[in-house]
This record gives structure tokens, sequence and C-alpha cells, in this order.
């Protein structure tokens, strides 16, 4: 009866994969949790950059315009 030490030992292994595998599922949750959270909120921050961008660009074009026009009116032909 040899094969039955060494269906023992399967099972005994399957028990323990098992139990390790339980005993990592609550960190790799927590992970998963964690990531979750960091990438909305540089999701968020990265909006609020590119929209700190735009504004810039829409007050620099704002500028071009009234200096390209304030030259045009005060210049004599």
């Amino acid at each position: 009866m040899p094969y039955l030490w060494s269906i023992v030992a399967v099972v005994a292994a399957m028990v323990v994969l098992g139990l390790v595998v339980v005993a990592l599922l609550k960190p790799v949750k927590r992970f998963a949790l964690v990531a979750g959270v960091a990438r909305e909120q540089l999701g968020r921050e990265a909006g609020m950059l590119r929209a700190r961008t735009a504004a810039l660009r829409v007050r620099l074009e704002q500028r071009r315009t009234r200096s390209i026009s304030s030259t045009v009116e005060g210049a004599t032909p």
C-alpha cells in the first residue's frame, strides 16, 4: 500500500497550497484597492493639470490677440 502514502502526501500538499492561497488573497485584495485609489487620484490630478494647461493657453492667446490688435490700432499708415 505505498500508494496510500502518496495520496496522503498529495492531499497534504493541496491543503497547504490552499492555505497559502487563502492567506495571500487578503493582501492582494488590499493592494488592488490601494492601486485603484491611487489610479483614480492620479487621474484627477492629471485632469487638473490638463485644465490648468488649457487655461494658460487661452490666457496666452488672449494676450497675443490683444497685443496684436493694439499694435495694429496704434500703427500709422
